[in-house]
């Protein structure tokens, strides 16, 4: 029951981290939002042309939300409808500034 010498440990523990750091530079590359927004701009033109757009006429766009926001406020519903409503209007809205924040970058 030899035990390795303290070299060969410190070559065995360089050689895990560095299996690890590739590991998790493989990982981080892939949750990248870059790659998802290329990957969308090469399988649909369409939609980085609408992007821009958008991009362009922010105020336009948050108007368009805030109109459809007001609509659905002032149809009749409950408040746990209306609260459901405003949650899911707010959703929408920061994930697609998020987008557009990608997007620019």
């Amino acid at each position: 029951m030899d035990k390795p010498s303290l070299d060969q440990q410190r070559r065995d523990l360089v050689a895990r981290c560095a299996v690890q750091r590739a590991e998790l530079a493989d990982e981080l590359r892939a949750l990248r939002p870059s790659a998802a927004v290329g990957d969308m701009a090469a399988a649909n033109p369409a939609a980085v042309r609408v992007m821009e757009y958008v991009n362009g006429h922010r105020k336009l766009a948050l108007g368009a939300l805030g109109v459809v926001v007001g609509l659905a406020l002032f149809r009749r519903k409950s408040l746990a409808g209306v609260a459901t409503s405003a949650m899911s209007a707010w959703k929408l809205a920061q994930g697609a500034m998020s987008l557009m924040g990608r997007y620019r970058q």
